[in-house]
């Protein structure tokens, strides 16, 4: 996640450059476009104009202030630009407005947003509420033209703080690494999904048919930032800024008070429902406080039975074992399936464990092998391509695989395998030919592993029966003991490891050298956790198969930052098993209980995907 205080605000130099870019442009007139080089890149520059409505409470906002914000890169030292630079552009009294002047787009995929400031929302003559700050994810600057109509309310200001919480800081400022546009893109189609950047009504056109988004809870937050949107500023305001002053931080403005919410998931949750219980503009909304304030989208079909593993790639896309049907499943950012059945496999058997390596290749562990394999259906590793197309046949049996679990990537391409009936561990090549022998490394020196992952000398970790076990790439092997019956397993960029002990209803932390650090035991929230996850700020989650449910744990010193029985009780989770984080900072679960998979929007840190080795900024 960007620093606030690294950001250097160059909005003049750079409206001043892409004005000179346009100028540049001789072919450059009203609804056209042009071709430019900047450098080495090649932009092509688009000059439009759009037109929109501003409202509060459901009411008009008069003489709000308008802004078109193109995001900004951390480290090229730019903050947002305003691509209708000096221009004035206000809302008239019926909270319309029309951005006549063309617009230049930096580039087609920009990502941009509009920004709603100040006004009178439907007041006395005069009244200017200043704290009063709307917005709405609009996307690739190139999908804009004369026709674009945009609605601005406490809607699509709930949509865009939840979906862009990782990259939006105070002022209205969105900003990401120069090496993460894709996971921004991903999140401004996400906030699309929340909320309809043309109804302002929630959910989004772009939702996918038969995705569960918790709608009602959308409504109860934009009725919580409408207490204050639409009055005067003062009274209703200070009540909101209170309620909402978790994370150290007052907030002076509608829309930094949404940003502590979505960063605060868990705090003051009835003071700030009790501000939405007598004013109630959006609806169907919450008629009891919610558990928190988290929001989650649940998507079925692509051929989801019982899934289990879960992983992401580099676009941004959910894959997952299923443990029957014979396929695996795939999904896009929107949640939208890739395929509507899954891709089918001929090795797919009792698929347990997924991981994707570096070059976007899909891995999947079968508990048991389909006879042509060859090995008395030992079981097999099977490998899809980005498209979904089988590269293995009928699976991979060597290097001692039996009974295979848990699978995890390392930076060199490589592919380690947690051998269940084979207490053991087998490493691959990335063609599928084994590096372990015949028997796997460590043979019966780790029992019942599940799971494994992977450290930043690409050794791996296994969890096994009351312990973790350390195996180098040359098949040397150290135990550590620390808990009961570990099911999950991750290591964080310092090295430390960290264990969901399914037996022992706690999370275990390992420093690098294998001592326990922190054991942390219920009643947290902490029940049959299975699967465990590190985000890009070293936090950790855990998914609670039996609790439903989600802990959260500052990885710097272990303390819990989710509710005492998890996040996500009003998520329809059901028996969540895998657990994986994105580059947008939404964590995906897959619900073995029920067949879906839910995403947590916003709720982590980003961090670089797929995920080979400990986890990175992106």
């Amino acid at each position: 996640m960007w620093s606030y205080s690294q950001r250097v605000r160059s909005e003049t130099q750079d409206f001043v450059r892409y004005a000179v870019i346009a100028a540049s442009c001789l072919c450059v007139a009203l609804l056209s476009g042009c071709d430019v080089f900047v450098g080495n890149l090649h932009t092509t520059i688009t000059a439009t104009t759009l037109q929109g409505h501003v409202s509060a409470g459901q009411r008009s906002v008069s003489n709000a202030q308008i802004a078109l914000y193109a995001t900004g890169i951390v480290s090229q030292a730019t903050g947002p630009v305003n691509l209708l630079g000096t221009d004035s552009v206000t809302t008239d009294q019926s909270g319309n407005f029309n951005v006549t002047s063309p617009f230049q787009c930096p580039s087609s995929t920009a990502q941009v947003y509009l920004v709603a400031r100040g006004g009178n929302p439907g007041l006395a003559s005069g009244t200017n509420n200043t704290a009063l700050v709307l917005m709405t994810a609009l996307g690739d600057c190139g999908s804009l033209s004369s026709s674009t109509s945009v609605m601005v309310n406490e809607v699509t200001t709930v949509a865009s703080a939840w979906a862009l919480s990782q990259f939006l800081g105070p002022g209205a400022e969105i900003n990401s690494s120069a090496t993460n546009s894709t996971g921004l893109g991903n999140a401004f189609q996400t906030a699309q999904n929340l909320a309809g950047t043309t109804t302002g009504l929630a959910p989004g056109a772009a939702l996918p048919e038969g995705a569960e988004a918790e709608i009602a809870k959308i409504n109860a937050l934009a009725n919580v930032l409408a207490s204050c949107a639409a009055s005067d500023g003062t009274t209703a305001c200070s009540a909101l800024f209170s309620a909402a002053a978790a994370g150290g931080t007052q907030p002076t403005t509608v829309l930094d008070a949404a940003i502590n919410v979505v960063r605060n998931p868990a705090a003051n949750v009835d003071a700030l429902y009790k501000l939405a219980a007598s004013n109630v503009p959006f609806s169907p909304a919450l008629t009891a406080p919610p558990h928190d304030w988290t929001l989650s989208v649940t998507y079925g079909g692509g051929g989801l039975n019982q899934p289990g593993g879960i992983a992401v790639d580099s676009n941004g896309n959910v894959w997952t074992a299923n443990y029957f049907g014979g396929v695996v499943s795939e999904f896009l950012p929107t949640g939208a399936a890739a395929s509507a059945h899954g891709f089918p496999g001929i090795g797919l058997h009792n698929s347990f464990g997924l991981a994707i390596d570096s070059t976007d290749n899909v891995w999947v562990t079968n508990e048991n092998s389909v006879a042509a394999a060859n090995n008395s259906e030992l079981g097999s590793v099977s490998k899809f391509s980005s498209s979904g197309a089988e590269l293995s046949g009928a699976g991979y049996t060597g290097g001692g695989i039996y009974y295979p679990e848990g699978i995890a990537a390392d930076s060199a391409g490589n592919i380690w395998i947690a051998n269940y009936g084979g207490s053991s561990a087998s490493l691959l090549r990335n063609d599928g030919t084994a590096i372990s022998s015949a028997n796997g490394y460590a043979a019966s020196a780790l029992p019942f592993t599940p799971a494994v992952a992977v450290d930043g000398s690409n050794n791996a970790w296994f969890a096994v029966q009351e312990a973790a076990v350390r195996v180098t790439p040359s098949g040397t092997a150290a135990r550590f003991a620390c808990c009961d019956d570990p099911a999950g397993i991750a290591v964080d960029r310092s090295g430390n490891v960290w264990l969901a002990d399914y037996g022992g209803a706690s999370i275990v932390k390992l420093t690098p050298a294998g001592a326990v650090a922190a054991k942390i035991e219920s009643p947290n929230g902490i029940d049959a956790a299975q699967g465990i996850a590190i985000d890009g700020a070293g936090n950790v989650f855990a998914a609670n198969f039996r609790g439903d449910s989600i802990t959260e744990l500052a990885g710097s010193n272990a303390v819990v930052l989710s509710p005492a029985d998890g996040f996500g009780l009003d998520a329809p989770l059901n028996e969540p098993f895998g657990i994986a984080i994105d580059a947008s900072g939404n964590i995906w679960v897959s619900n073995s209980g029920n067949s879906t998979v839910t995403q947590f929007i916003g709720l982590a840190n980003p961090i670089k995907t797929p995920l080979a080795g400990p986890p990175a900024s992106p």
